[in-house]
């Protein structure tokens, strides 16, 4: 029985797309959805390595201490995967499978 796979279409509405088990496009559908993964995964873990706040470009600590940036880069990123996860049924299936569901939470 072929998998049956819902992907918003150009209007929004959701389109079925019928996935052979074994063929090119399944495939290509499962390396699509671990790449995702694995560029979250990856996000995650940068984020938690990068600073909150970043030196502006008219820093300095005697002068001008106030010129200090949010770094929300890392954390705009992360949010942008996770929405890209959540309406991937594939993605979702791996990570179900997985357990590995907290990677879409905060």
């Amino acid at each position: 029985m072929p998998d049956t796979i819902l992907r918003p279409s150009t209007g929004g509405a959701l389109v079925q797309d019928q996935l052979i088990p074994g063929s090119d496009a399944y495939w290509r559908d499962r390396k699509d959805a671990f790449a995702l993964v694995v560029r979250l995964h990856e996000a995650i873990r940068q984020r938690r390595r990068a600073p909150l706040y970043l030196a502006g470009p008219d820093y300095d600590s005697e002068d001008c201490p106030d010129d200090v940036i949010e770094n929300l880069g890392p954390w705009n990123r992360v949010a942008d995967l996770r929405q890209q996860a959540k309406s991937n049924p594939t993605v979702m299936e791996i990570l179900v499978a997985q357990r590995r569901l907290l990677l879409l939470e905060d």
